[in-house]
């Protein structure tokens, strides 16, 4: 028997997985299950309950697994809860699988955890998700890449501060390398580290199944069995099959090199119970091995070779060439899907910037043209107002003449006015001085009765005047200068006219403050509705106000 290919399988097959420390969680959990009617809590419940019984029952563990797997299915919710909890219900199912050794449906499962984990950014799932398919890539035989995703599943684990996901990878890089046969220094430097960051009970059992090799390594099988015997009890008190058989697996070749063949075929016999309870065909085909071998080494041939046919029997199983060929095939093909499913993303990316590409120059090209529209618009809305503004300060400025020339002529009138007044007072004077001359009394008062009557007549005139003028007065500067603008064909006193019909006042009305008759008013309106080119029902002042904007 050589030494090195029993401590390459004890190294191969130490990997054990933790479970709960109390006894009755599975009654505990099942009690759960059993009372919530909330699925959001029996996923998370079923999941945990499959996780600690999978390591002493498999079987279960997968029927577990697809009670919770139904429910998510059956779940039309999306929700980041439910993607972390089908992730991990993928990486129970790889699991079972694994331990199985179905490796094809267990890398289905496994990449199906990544895939999720990686599109929600879990990075606790991620890294056990790689830590999985690690193993899987050693389970058949690629070293190299069990290596990388063992490494992808440490630095995820230090970047989140996983120190129990961390210790579990550095356990797999120490078994791993020593597979690469770099010695037992790197794994005892790996089992340390792992110590480092996990000091829990269960981790420590775990590195030190692995640091027994050691003592196997060295020859000191007396120590290597202590540890080995001594890890016995735990394993059985966590219920964890899968590390009872391989602390069996390891006892017996110890228990051969100490030359007790009995106690060493008792362990290995105990070793191939528990991996029969797990269905694990990977440690039940290294156990009838180095039972195999152990009977050969006490010359017991007839046992050997009924060994050597179990030993084949699963040998053949667990290396089938076209089912490596199978996982092979599978792997690229998921990493195909991916390569495309990801060239797809691209090329619609490059599309849709083409197309936004085209859309902007389009937008650029009608923002263009609308601003030259406007800014042409602008421009001659700016020449209009420009326009505009010159022709209403024309227009400002002739009403200003306008203005200041109907000032003028009333201060003409009033000059004259009070030139006239003056003439008055002056021939009034005269008058009486000559009145006082007369010597005949009746000649005096005649003439002084004459003269009264002709203040009178001039006092009246000057009222009437004074009364046209203040009404002339009430008339908007606007309607005048339309007036002297375009009505230009107009006499003064027709002009005046209208300023008293603008302000409403009747005919009766216009000819007591002109001192002249009704007649005489309507004479003149008549002759302006000649003027103007109106008919007798026209209304004079609407016409005038209509034509603002044209010239008679």
């Amino acid at each position: 028997m050589k030494v090195l290919k029993i401590i390459v399988l004890l190294f191969l097959y130490s990997l054990s997985v933790r479970a709960q420390t109390q006894e009755d969680i599975e009654d505990v959990l099942k009690l759960q299950i059993e009372t919530t009617t909330i699925d959001s809590v029996k996923i998370p419940l079923l999941l945990q309950l499959a996780e600690h019984v999978y390591k002493f029952d498999v079987d279960e563990a997968r029927a577990i697994t697809l009670k919770a797997k139904k429910i998510i299915d059956d779940t039309d919710v999306n929700s980041l809860y439910y993607q972390k909890q089908k992730a991990k219900m993928y990486q129970i199912l790889a699991d079972c699988d694994q331990l199985q050794d179905n490796i094809l449906t267990s890398l289905a499962h496994v990449q199906k955890a990544i895939d999720i984990a990686t599109a929600i950014h879990d990075s606790i799932s991620l890294r056990k998700s790689y830590r999985i398919r690690g193993s899987l890539s050693i389970k058949n035989k690629d070293t190299i890449k069990g290596k990388e995703y063992y490494k992808k599943s440490v630095e995820i684990g230090k970047s989140i501060h996983d120190s129990v996901g961390i210790a579990d990878s550095y356990i797999y890089l120490g078994v791993l390398s020593y597979h690469e046969n770099k010695g037992k220094d790197s794994v005892a430097y790996y089992m340390n580290l792992s110590k480092k960051y996990d000091h829990s009970l269960e981790n420590m059992i775990h590195t030190d199944v692995n640091l027994a090799s050691f003592y196997i390594f060295d020859q000191d099988y007396e120590k290597a069995r202590k540890m080995y015997e001594s890890l016995i009890e735990p394993h059985k008190k966590l219920k964890n099959y899968l590390g009872l058989s391989n602390c069996y697996l390891n006892l017996g070749n110890v228990y051969a090199f100490l030359n007790q063949k009995e106690k060493s075929l008792q362990a290995l016999d105990s070793a191939i119970a528990y991996a029969k309870i797990l269905g694990n065909k990977d440690f039940l085909e290294s156990q009838y091995l180095s039972r195999r071998n152990i009977n050969l080494y006490f010359k017991d041939y007839k046992a050997a070779i009924q060994d050597f046919e179990m030993y084949k029997i699963y040998y053949d199983s667990i290396n089938d060439l076209q089912e490596a060929k199978r996982f092979t095939e599978l792997e690229l093909n998921h990493q195909f899907d991916k390569e495309k499913e990801i060239a797809a993303i691209e090329l619609k990316n490059e599309q849709s910037k083409k197309t936004l590409y085209i859309i902007l120059f389009l937008v650029a090209v009608v923002a263009a043209i609308i601003g030259l529209i406007l800014l042409r618009k602008n421009n001659k809305q700016r020449l209009q107002l420009a326009k505009n503004q010159i022709e209403m300060k024309e227009v400002e400025k002739l009403k200003a003449d306008l203005a200041l020339a109907n000032r003028e002529k009333e201060l003409k009138k009033v000059v004259i006015e009070n030139s006239i007044t003056e003439e008055v007072l002056n021939k009034t004077l005269d008058d009486i001085k000559e009145i006082i001359t007369f010597e005949n009394e009746k000649e005096r008062k005649r003439a002084l009765k004459s003269l009264s009557a002709s203040l009178l007549s001039e006092k009246k005139s000057k009222s009437t005047i004074s009364n046209t003028q203040n009404y002339l007065d009430e008339v908007s500067m606007d309607f005048k200068v339309q007036l002297d603008t375009h009505f230009s064909t107009l006499k003064p006193r027709e002009k005046e006219l209208l300023c008293m019909m603008k302000l409403g006042l009747s005919t009766s009305e216009i000819s007591k403050l002109f001192n002249t008759t009704i007649a005489s008013i309507k004479s003149s309106r008549y002759r302006i509705r000649k003027k103007l080119g109106l008919n007798s029902d026209d209304d004079i002042i609407q016409y005038i106000e209509s034509k603002k904007n044209y010239s008679v």
